[in-house]
């Protein structure tokens, strides 16, 4: 893969992939629990880049806190003229929902084609936020998001999220069968809108930041056998402090390794395999605004 090199002011240096590929994401709009609106106002594309920030001997670039990369991008950023970030979450959702697995912008993270195993941060973050919420058939936690940017944290809102476990990805009439007609109510109401999905469309069981409202066991079956699914999460219980999210990937059933999403990791989680995704035009397109309901 061609790459160019780019130098920060700091005594970081970082070598830029030359290679990009265009995600799509949506225009959508979601009140959250606490009344917050999140608000995508128009549909846009960002590019990824197709590997993680390399340093100069060809190493994943790591060795950062998760609160430490915005700060290292904003001054990249400022000495480069450029205007990376790290993704969100729902920016890397829509990553792996348009990129197949097979891709060489993953081999890190499956540890393929001789690449030695990555993960890598998203933005956000989450800390505790009022109490639990019934979910379909399990308790769902509810914390407080916010997109750690390097133009500073932004605070989204609180939002309910799903136990660890797998996240489904099933047609109407078969998720219908696991979780009931009154189950596809309770879930259109948790993801904010209505179930659209029809014949072969999967049901999307997350909310429009991501964040899954419904999981089964991370080994569930059903009569056709293992649920397809697109990843397993890792969720903090109610009450643990401040944790951010990361995306790589652990293995299930007979070597099988599958995407996953841990939104439980420590704030201080730095090791030498762990960085970020690059993503460029992502500004000036998130919304998040305060609102009153009387």
């Amino acid at each position: 893969m061609q790459t160019e090199r780019a130098e920060s002011t700091s005594s970081h240096s970082i070598v830029i992939p030359s290679r990009w590929l265009n995600i799509h994401v949506p225009k959508t709009r979601l009140e959250l629990y606490d009344k917050s609106i999140f608000e995508v106002s128009r549909a846009y594309t960002f590019q990824v880049a197709a590997d993680y920030p390399l340093d100069e001997n060809g190493n994943v670039f790591g060795g950062l806190k998760h609160a430490e990369v915005p700060e290292f991008l904003r001054e990249y950023n400022e000495a480069n003229g450029t205007e990376f970030e790290m993704p969100t979450l729902l920016q890397d959702d829509a990553i792996r929902d348009q990129i197949s697995r097979r891709n060489g912008i993953f081999d890190r993270n499956f540890a393929k084609r001789n690449k030695p195993y990555a993960y890598g941060y998203f933005a956000d973050f989450n800390r505790p936020y009022g109490k639990e919420v019934e979910g379909i058939r399990q308790m769902l936690v509810m914390r407080e998001i916010i997109y750690r940017l390097s133009t500073g944290d932004i605070i989204v809102g609180a939002t309910t999220i799903a136990p660890s476990g797998m996240v489904p990805r099933l047609l109407r009439e078969r998720l219908e069968k696991k979780i009931g007609a009154k189950g596809l109510k309770k879930l259109e109401k948790l993801r904010g809108r209505d179930i659209y999905e029809k014949g072969d469309q999967i049901v999307d069981v997350r909310n429009a930041l991501g964040y899954p409202q419904v999981t089964f066991d991370h080994d569930a079956e059903d009569e056709s056998g293992l649920i397809p699914h697109s990843h397993h999460i890792y969720t903090p219980s109610q009450d643990e402090p401040e944790r951010v999210g990361l995306r790589g990937t652990g293995w299930r059933r007979g070597g099988h390794r599958c995407f996953l999403v841990d939104l439980d990791a420590d704030v201080g989680v730095s090791y030498s395999d762990g960085s970020f995704p690059l993503v460029r035009g992502v500004r000036g397109h998130t919304v998040v605004a305060k609102r009153t309901k009387f």
